[in-house]
């Protein structure tokens, strides 16, 4: 679709969304009103390594690696003296 903003031309794509029609849900105007279902499937979002301020940090997905947990050295009652 063609649009004119400010004396300035641009094409105008939305995204179509699949969708799928629910149960009626009830009566507007004594019309039916059905529900609408948008089928909306979850990208993951790519990782990237980014600097704020000279700190490092990274936004996104990150990927954790499987950690082995180890019991403490110490013991509780000798932390309550």
């Amino acid at each position: 679709m063609k649009l004119k903003y400010r004396g300035v031309f641009y094409d105008y794509n939305p995204t179509q969304v699949p969708l799928l029609e629910g149960k009626v849900k009830g009566k507007y105007r004594g019309v039916p009103w059905q529900e609408t279902i948008p089928q909306i499937t979850k990208t993951a979002e790519p990782s990237i390594d980014l600097k704020y301020r000279g700190v490092p940090y990274r936004k996104g997905t990150v990927k954790l690696t499987n950690i082995e947990a180890k019991p403490a050295k110490t013991s509780l009652t000798s932390l309550h003296r």
